[in-house]
Order: C-alpha cells, then structure tokens, then sequence
C-alpha cells in the first residue's frame, strides 16, 4: 500500500447510503471505489431511525467499496475510517460574539484569534438537546471597522461574530452509532451545504449576498452567505416527495407519480394522459413548490442579508418548467439552477461515477487529509509475522501471479507455433514452385530440340518408312506397276 493516502467519504441521505474512495493526484481527484444502498425507511428527513439497518447498509458500503479497492490495486485493504457528512432535519445554525477591549493600541496575533475561538467554545450556550458540530468565523470588527483579516493590524477593541452549527444531540448520537455498531470510525464530519457552497457558489455571489437551496426528497436546505461568509443556515421539513405522494393520490404509482412529476413537469404542454390530466398535475406541483418557495422567502428575509441571487440545486430543482415557479413565487431576485455539478475527477476503469458523486462526498474527498485504509496481512503472513520472519509470500497475491505469469507463457508457446507453421508453409511453397519450374523447362526442352532437331541416316529413314507404311498400301502399288507393265 505503501503511503498511498486513501480517503473514504461516506454520505446519509434519505434515498440512499454512498460511500467513495478517492486519492488525490496532480491531476485531480482519482475515485477508486463507488458504492451505493437504498434506503427503505431507516433514514428519514437525513435522520436515522433505525440503527441496526443503518449500520448494516454501512457495512455493505464497506464490503463493496473493499471489493473494488482490491480489484484496483491488487492488495488486501481494510477500511477502519471515513469521513461523513451531516445534514438533514435540526440542522441549524446560531449565531454569538466574542469582544475584547484591550484598553491600549496592541497588534493583533494569530494567539489572540485562537483565543477568541476558545473563548466562543467555552461560552456559547448549546441550546438543551443540542450538539454543537462545527462554528465558522464570520467577520471581524477593529475599533468598530469591519475586517477579514486582522493579523498584524493594531486595534483597542476587536469583536468577531461566529456561526455555530448545531444538530439534535440524540440524531447525531445515532448517527456516530451507526458507524460504531459497523466498525467504522468518524475520521470527521462536516455540514453538506457548506460543500454545496463552495462548489456551486462563485466567490462573487458569496461576497455579494446570495442564497443556496437544496430542495432534496424530504427537506429543503437554505444556506444564505454574504460578505464571502455564511451567514444563516436552515433545514426545512419539506421535500418534493411531497409532490410525489399528492400524485398518488390520483390513483397512479410511486413510479408514475416520479415520472409525471419530472417528465411533464409544471405547464406541460404536452396532451392529457389517462392516470391523470394535467391541470391536476399543475396544481398539486403549483401547491407543494409553492410551499417550499414562500418558506424560502421567509428565511432570506427573516436573515436580514442583502441577498440578490438564489441558486437551486438538489433533485426537486429538476423539476420541468421549474423556472416558470420561480418567476411567479421570486420575481423580485435572480435565480440560477444548478442540478448536476462538475467536478474535476479521474475514474478507474470500471468504476461507476456517473450520478453517485455528490457535492457533499465530493467536498468530503477534497476535505479529507488522512489515510482511512490499512493493509490487512492474510493468514499465511500473520503467522510469519508471529514467527519473527521479515518477508514472507502472500498466498493470494503469488496465487494471482503464477496465473498470469501461465498465461504468459501459454501466450508465447501458441506465438511461436503461429510462426513454424508460417515457416513450414512457405518452405513447402517454394518447393512446389521449384519443382513446377523443373516440369517447364523439360516440356520446352522436348518441344524445340537443341540445333534444329536429330540428323538421320539415309539407310535409317527408309528402313523407319517401310516400318511405318501401311502394307495394304504397298499392295496397291504392286498391282499398279503390274498393270503398268502390261
């Protein structure tokens, strides 16, 4: 394995359990491994419900991911670690303030920031029933002067405003259990919108006030940055499987219901269908979209930021005619829609990447620092190794090499054949091409005689005459001169 730094992310949502592992290289990110599970029930919202099957679809992920890793490098690895994403339902943000007033002009240092930060850690109030997961700095004001970077400037007084992302204690308890119950260790975890940003978000749009939202299966996430900082993150309880399940109540299937709602979309123009008509689908989308859309508003405005962009992302912003929605609900901002991101990515051959990587799992790989795999030694090198031997033969691996090495050589000896047949056959055709020659020169030899053919005797030729003449034919002519003489 050698130091080959493997990063394993893994992300919970609630249609599906992914986990990748990436390395980095010069050229981008090298994704080794995809896989991915359904979720039926266990997580809801982005909560889990039921540990047991959450952390039995955790260990399918790691099986499959180990599987491909062996398949790609040809050695025995063990995932021990993964960083993890949270999101989902509670997910919120608060913010607190720390202020100092040093009574003299003094130069700002790297401690006194550090200071601040621990000082936040220490007096921030977690609301009851929360746990505290992440906290963003967000500005900083010197002698009421609002500045990113303080170090080395010289102030009397310096507050920093700070943003603190918490979760309900006991669904990030049975998050980190999950993982517990399946032999996996949280390396780390971080808030997804927070990588949806960063990849999704032009650093001109955060600097001049803007809004993501993440409209997913079951909740909407609204993360709202400006100044270059975050400045308000929420998670609503609502999702376009609420679309889904009004248009199953039109006596159509979960299936048809995605479908309708994705194909035909809001204002279709296309001919009424039977299951259900389209007016019917325009107000059910027109009432659920609608829903979402005025919480959306709600909390950009209840934020308080100057925020002139929103940016959709997320499955529910793939809804047909989606843009027609938000010219009617937002008229007043500018909206982009970003469903499928790009990432800068490098796939082994074989490996699914297509539609399974995510901005969150993404972010984690480009996060993640240290290695999550270890080499596992098979059970003929764990007894070499309790044996004191310094080198011992992996059995698989030398299994794996005695094949190739016979196909190898089965390769070369059916090469080598190939060739003395090649050579057999054209020895034997010039030999018949010789020996058709040789016929040649003999028949022309027969038909034109060297020097103008055999000289013959005189007595030879009509002794070879009388021979060759017919005797009915001397008669003849006996009995002419007969006649003749009479």
């Amino acid at each position: 394995m050698g130091n080959t730094c493997y990063i394993v992310a893994i992300e919970l949502s609630s249609s599906k359990i992914t986990g990748v592992v990436g390395v980095e290289t010069t050229e981008g990110m090298r994704i080794l491994a995809t896989a991915s599970v359904p979720v039926d029930g266990f997580i809801s919202k982005g909560i889990v419900r039921n540990v047991d099957k959450t952390s039995g679809a955790i260990n399918d992920i790691i099986n499959m991911l180990e599987t491909d890793l062996h398949n790609a490098t040809k050695e025995n690895i063990s995932i021990k670690k993964a960083y993890v994403s949270f999101a989902g339902l509670s997910v919120h943000s608060i913010k607190s303030k720390v202020c100092r007033d040093f009574g003299k002009y003094i130069k700002i240092t790297q401690d006194v920031i550090d200071g601040m930060g621990g000082e936040n850690l220490e007096t921030f109030q977690t609301p009851d029933g929360y746990e505290r997961l992440q906290v963003d700095p967000q500005e900083y004001r010197l002698d009421g002067n609002v500045d990113y970077n303080p170090i080395g400037a010289y102030t009397q007084t310096i507050e920093c405003n700070y943003l603190n992302i918490v979760m309900k204690k006991q669904f990030y308890t049975q998050l980190c259990d999950s993982f517990a119950q399946a032999g996996i260790e949280i390396e780390d975890s971080f808030c997804a919108a927070h990588f949806d940003a960063d990849i999704l978000l032009s650093k001109d749009l955060r600097r001049n006030g803007c809004a993501l939202v993440n409209i997913g299966a079951e909740t909407t996430t609204i993360s709202i940055y400006n100044n270059d900082r975050p400045k308000k993150l929420t998670v609503l309880p609502l999702g376009s499987n609420n679309i889904t399940r009004d248009l199953t109540a039109e006596l159509i299937s979960f299936t048809q219901a995605e479908e309708t709602k994705f194909i035909r979309g809001y204002k279709s123009t296309g001919a009424d269908n039977n299951e259900i008509s389209n007016e019917t689908v325009d107000k059910v989308i027109y009432a659920r979209m609608g829903e979402i859309l005025k919480n959306v508003l709600y909390q950009i405005e209840e934020s308080g930021e100057n925020v002139h962009h929103v940016v959709f992302t997320g499955g529910g912003s793939k809804l047909k005619n989606i843009k027609l929605l938000l010219e009617e609900f937002m008229p007043s901002y500018s909206t982009d829609i970003k469903p499928e991101p790009q990432f800068n990515l490098i796939s082994e051959s074989g490996v699914n990447v297509f539609g399974v990587i995510t901005t969150a799992l993404y972010g984690l790989l480009k996060q993640g620092k240290d290695n999550c795999c270890e080499e596992t030694l098979t059970a003929a090198q764990q007894v070499a190794q309790q044996n004191g031997e310094l080198f011992f033969v992996d059995e698989t691996v030398e299994k794996e090499k005695e094949e190739d090495d016979k196909t190898a050589e089965e390769e070369i000896r059916k090469a080598k054949e190939e060739e003395e047949r090649i050579k057999k056959e054209e020895a034997a055709r010039k030999e018949k091409e010789l020996l058709e020659k040789q016929k040649q020169e003999k028949e022309k030899a027969v038909k034109k005689p060297k020097g103008g053919g055999w000289k013959i005797g005189s007595l030879f030729q009509e002794w070879l005459t009388n021979v060759t003449s017919d005797p009915e034919d001397e008669n003849n002519k006996e009995e002419e001169k007969e006649e003749n003489d009479q």
